[in-house]
Parts: structure tokens; sequence; C-alpha cells
């Protein structure tokens, strides 16, 4: 499975900086702690954002970062992340992905005139090679392959009989209406699709991020409390809180602090966005 570094839309810690040149020793610093790349950083953040998916760094890492500068890093890599979110490159790759999303349009129908060839090749290529095979065989076997030539060749008659043949007028106007409905449901999905990803403008799919960031992150109690299992793993002393999916509980892990921060600077940003 594939393995993310993402907390939020804005607490993608350290692997966010999209900025060609780190000027800033203490981000340079940071991210050679978190071993990311920009190139990884920029393909992961993409991942994320379509997904959306989510999930945190090294949490001991985090951990060891001070209080102060974990809000201020948070503030400081979602304002690089947006920076990238907006950039060309990522217009560019969001249309390319854009264009993978739109729906297919249907196949045309293959009406009974054809369906008729088709099938009348398939019986007489099955009857060509039952013959030449019959040969290899002692006569006394050969009449097995005579009957099954015999019932072939009833159904390539069979075929033009309007009283036992399946490709029917009926077929036809079947195979009609079957097409249409599908292109309904084709124009109803590419309106759906257009909506959902509008061409050069990724804030609809950025915006549901966001927004199913700040639905998953909040009310999150963070003085609740754990007590230590086995080799360090915690279990919540409330069974509520330990039936709470992962996503929960890394938030938990990660601290107020940083999800505080994460979620004011989410929220500014879906502001702008509207």
């Amino acid at each position: 499975m594939r393995k993310f570094f993402f907390l939020s839309p804005v607490l993608l810690l350290l692997l966010g900086f999209t900025s060609g040149n780190i000027a800033d020793d203490k981000l340079k610093s940071l991210l050679l702690q978190f071993n990311a790349s920009e190139e990884a950083a920029k393909s992961d953040i993409f991942y994320a954002v379509s997904g959306p998916s989510y999930s945190i760094p090294n949490v001991k890492t985090l951990k060891n970062i001070s209080v102060e500068d974990r809000i201020s890093t948070v503030q400081l890599m979602g304002e690089n992340i947006k920076k990238y979110l907006a950039s060309k490159e990522f217009i560019e790759k969001y249309d390319r992905y854009r264009e993978d999303k739109k729906p297919k349009v249907p196949e045309a129908p293959k009406y009974t005139a054809q369906l008729k060839d088709e099938h009348r090749d398939n019986l007489n290529k099955s009857i060509a090679e039952m013959e030449k095979n019959k040969t290899q065989f002692p006569k006394g076997q050969q009449e097995m392959f005579d009957d099954m030539i015999k019932e072939l060749k009833k159904q390539l008659k069979e075929i033009d009989d309007p009283s036992k043949t399946l490709y029917t007028p009926e077929m036809d106007s079947y195979l009609k209406q079957s097409h249409e409905m599908q292109m309904n449901e084709y124009t109803k999905s590419v309106a759906a699709w257009e909506n959902t990803y509008p061409k050069n403008n990724p804030n609809p799919m950025i915006k549901n991020w966001i927004n199913a960031f700040l639905k998953t992150s909040d009310g999150i109690n963070f003085d609740a409390k754990t007590t230590e299992i086995k080799n360090g793993k915690i279990k919540f002393i409330d069974p509520e809180y330990e039936r709470k999916d992962s996503q929960w509980k890394l938030y938990f892990r990660a601290g107020k602090e940083t999800v505080t921060a994460a979620r004011t600077f989410a929220q500014v940003w879906l502001g702008e966005l509207e």
C-alpha cells in the first residue's frame, strides 16, 4: 500500500515545500529530518488532493519539534502548498487527471445485419476447421465430425430463417433503445464531470479535500486518557475513543496545537476559494 505523508491540506509537514530554491536553513533541516524530496512532495500532494487522502508524517519526529516551530511550520508550509496548487505545473497535471476521469462514450451497438455476418463467418470457419480435422482420424471415427458439421450447417441456414433466427427487427429496436439510454446516462455523467472537474480550475477538488479534513478533524478530544499496553503501543481508556478510526487516532497523536493550526489555515484557505 502506498505510504502517505499527509495530515491536512496545510499539514503536509515538510513534504510540501515546492519552491525551486530552499533558502531557509531551518526548512532545509526539517526536510532532511523528514527525509523528503521536492518531486516526491509534488507527487504525493497531487495524490492526496485528488483522493482525497490523508495521513501523518512520522509523529515522533513531529512531536520533537517545539510547539512554536510546529505552528509556524504549518503556516509556512501551507502557504507553499497553496502556491503550488495554483501553479501552472499543478493545473496542467490536474487537466490531464481531469481527462482521465472523463466518462467514456458508450460503444455504438452492433445491429442484426452485422451480428448475422459475424455469426455466419464464425460458423463457416468452424465447419471448415472440422472438415479439415476429420480427415486426420480413421474413417470409423469421422462420423461424429459429420454429425457436428451437419448441426453447424443447420444453424447456418437458420440465421436467415425469420421464424428461427434471433436477428429480428425487434432485436434492432431493443439494441437502439438500449444505446439511447446509455447515451442519456453518458450525457448526465459528462455534465457531472464538468461540474466536478472544471477545465483549468482545480479549486472544487481542492475544496473537497479541505472540507474532508475539516470534517474528520473536528471535535477531537485531545485530553482523552490513554494507557500503554506493550512496546510503546497505547490504548484509549474510554472504549468510545478506542473504537475511533485510525485517522482520528493519528490526528490525536499529532497533537492539539498542530491540528488547530492546520484547521485555522484550512478554514481561511477555504474562504478564499469560495
